[in-house]
């Protein structure tokens, strides 16, 4: 089975609790169970609620958690059906075994609730999860319930195999009245009366899987038939030609040929006419009938090639294995709420909200996990500063603050657009519903506050220059540990440099003199120069350097002072320390802006390429919808069912409207972005870096 399925881009994956999560018993798991039962993780078991009568369904949360770990779109493959009809071989021989879903010996049920696999097929575009559902029918179950579990079902899945025992008749459908249930059970927009050709756009597709066909299907002349024409026409159609005449199994079908997008259907041989066989069918695969086996390939690749990742409420979104687990819980608390029922608009409403917060969570952070390890190796451990700008000539092994922040940034930044692109589109602005959303995040990140300083130009006139400051967000406290550490290093540098130099001026060796003095005092404060790190460098030699002044009366016991040389060279070193903190905060201003613009773009430009995929898939998808419209009209006619093929025609006009009005916001939404984008290149060409006079002080001092 492993060639089958590598051959379609699958490959079986067992799925993995969370860090620090109990490991999971057996091949199945509860997903939803009644709750007069519990599931006890520690044997992999479920076990009997003493006292308990079923009223409710309830979620597993070990089997949520399982299924969060999948942040890729999922395509949820189902199989429900009457009881003992051998649904859990079915989803076990898909996963290449035949009893990773436990199979029913006695005439009790095995499979209570939904169960979910703990395996899956990964694929390159989305993972298939495999549900086996409880059977319709079951023992300790009434209509409501089995109602309930049918909807729950089908809300969840992409994919529904509804598996039964032989060829049906048209009075077969007596016994599936859960199906008339389903318009009563959900609506697609909270508070309004749904369409029943609404449903079709997000039901899963049906395939009838008819078990133990030994004969080939014919109509009443005897002429054999497709079996998905046969289900389509003799057993789902309509027999009378007065609608007040339909009967239940009329409701039946018209519910299910409406409802679901596609309907069709496969056969399946006996797997054995020995009773002992049919007993355990798993533990004797070896003797099973050859054309059933056969049959068994036949329809696992049938059902990979119909797989699609499951569509969410919105125009080109896709549910991932996260948003399913959130669905799944809004889902059980409406079907357990008697004045409830699920509204799908409303749930995938609140479910993108979660997943959008939960992504920006997410991002940031891994933006504190990868910044703290990167500022950590670019420091040596906190032992040298950063520069919070440009380098400077400083060596290019040692990145500035900002450009680790930059490039992260946009890692992040990219990481959020994958996390909350397939969540689709619910009016034509996804660049505005996505903007929303990486804004939101990126102010998590950092705040900036505009600022406007005067300065002196090269060329001596007084400018201003706009720009901005960090004030707040992540990268702002990273920012201050890096000033923190900048001013302890620069520090212990200047003590370094100048302690020699402060020892010869309080106790000076015979030969002294004040030309000595001013060399070291030269080559103490290039040696700084060079080697101070960081945004407070400058500062801390302004304060330290005031510290010098208690030594005014020892410089004047050197021989050969000059008081007036001194003084020149104080003043001189002031302004020059002044210019040069002066041209770190306009650089500071200018490049920040600069990044600010930068960042923006380069957030367009992904939004952009987003966009014109998203555009794609929703021209993709609606050209899908109306085949698959055309094909509906097709099948209700052919089922006699000519005032719902009306209905279905006009949904499907009214929906083709509605899809171009989208789709021309959509192309204003693009024109929009790419004016954006121009603008704000020409800004970021048009605006040259400051240039800030910083006169030399010619012989350096200190002093």
């Amino acid at each position: 089975m492993s060639g089958l399925h590598s051959k379609h881009g699958f490959k079986v994956e067992a799925l993995k609790p969370k860090p620090g999560g109990q490991a999971i018993q057996g091949s199945a798991i509860p997903l939803i169970l009644p709750n007069d039962l519990k599931y006890n993780a520690s044997t992999g078991r479920v076990e009997k609620v003493q006292g308990a009568r079923r009223e409710t369904l309830q979620a597993v949360p070990e089997a949520l958690d399982l299924l969060e770990g999948i942040e890729e779109p999922v395509s949820a493959l189902a199989i429900c059906g009457p009881c003992r009809s051998g649904k859990s071989y079915i989803l076990s021989r898909l996963l290449g075994t035949a009893d990773a879903f436990e199979l029913g010996h006695r005439m009790d049920p095995q499979t209570f609730g939904i169960w979910m696999g703990t395996k899956v097929l990964r694929g390159k575009d989305f993972t298939i999860v495999l549900l086996d559902t409880e059977g319709i029918d079951a023992a300790g179950a009434s209509a409501d319930q089995d109602a309930r579990i049918l909807v729950m079902t089908i809300l969840m899945s992409s994919l529904l195999i509804y598996n039964s025992l032989n060829v049906p008749y048209k009075g077969d459908l007596e016994k599936m009245q859960c199906f008339i249930k389903l318009a009563k059970g959900i609506t697609v927009k909270k508070g309004e009366k749904t369409q029943m050709s609404a449903f079709r756009e997000f039901f899963p597709d049906f395939l009838w899987l008819l078990r133990d066909v030994s004969l080939m299907i014919t109509d009443e002349d005897g002429v054999d038939m497709d079996p998905s024409d046969y289900l389509k026409t003799r057993v789902l159609g309509r027999k009378g030609e007065d609608e007040f005449d339909e009967s239940t199994s009329d409701k039946v079908g018209r519910a299910i040929l409406t409802f679901f997008s596609s309907v069709e259907c496969a056969t399946l041989e006996r797997p054995s006419e020995k009773k002992e066989v049919m007993n355990n069918i798993a533990e004797h695969t070896g003797s099973l009938n050859p054309e059933f086996n056969k049959g068994v390939e036949d329809l696992i690749e049938r059902l990979l090639l119909k797989s699609r990742a499951k569509r969410g409420y919105d125009k080109g979104s896709t549910v991932s294995g996260v948003a399913l687990s959130i669905m799944a819980k809004q889902y059980i608390a409406a079907v357990n709420d008697p004045k409830a029922i699920p509204a799908l608009d409303n749930t995938w409403k609140n479910t993108i909200q979660l997943m959008r917060s939960r992504a920006i969570e997410e991002v940031v952070v891994e933006y504190n996990q990868q910044m703290q390890a990167q500022v950590a190796a670019a420091t040596k451990n906190g032992q040298i500063p950063l520069e919070d700008t440009e380098n400077k000539g400083k060596p290019a092994s040692q990145p500035s603050l900002m450009d680790l922040h930059n490039q992260l940034f946009k890692v992040v930044t990219d990481m959020l657009l994958e996390k909350v692109g397939h969540l689709g589109i619910s009016s034509g602005d996804l660049g505005s519903e996505n903007k929303t959303v990486v804004d939101e995040m990126q102010k998590r990140l950092v705040q900036r506050e505009e600022r406007t300083i005067d300065y002196m130009a090269a060329d001596g006139t007084i400018k201003k220059q706009k720009g901005f400051v960090v004030t707040g967000g992540e990268l702002f406290h990273f920012i201050q540990e890096n000033k923190d550490l900048s001013k302890i290093f620069c520090q212990k540098l200047f003590e370094r440099l100048f302690d020699p130099i402060r020892k010869h001026v309080e106790s000076p060796p015979p030969d002294y003199d004040f030309q000595q003095l001013m060399g070291e005092l030269t080559n103490a404060r290039q040696r700084y120069s060079e080697q101070a790190r960081g945004p407070e460098k400058w500062v801390i030699l302004q304060e330290m350097t005031k510290n010098f002044e208690k030594l005014k009366a020892n410089f004047e016991k050197i021989k050969g002072y000059q008081k007036k040389l001194m003084q020149e060279q104080q003043k001189a070193q002031e302004a020059e320390l002044q210019a040069k903190e002066k041209e770190r905060e306009v650089r500071q201003l200018y490049d920040q802006a600069q990044d600010m613009h930068k960042a923006h773009q380069e957030t367009l430009q992904k939004m952009d390429q987003q966009h014109r995929e998203q555009m794609e898939k929703v021209r993709q998808e609606e050209a899908e919808r109306r085949e698959q419209e055309e094909q509906k009209y097709r099948d209700l006619q052919n089922a006699q069912m000519e005032q719902y093929a009306a209905m279905s025609r006009e949904f499907n006009e009214k929906s083709s409207s509605q899809m171009q009005d989208l789709m021309g916001r959509m192309q204003e939404q693009q024109a929009d972005m790419n004016r954006q984008m121009m603008d704000l290149m020409q800004v970021i060409k048009d605006t040259p870096p400051p240039v800030v006079k910083v006169a030399s002080p010619g012989l350096c001092s200190i002093m």
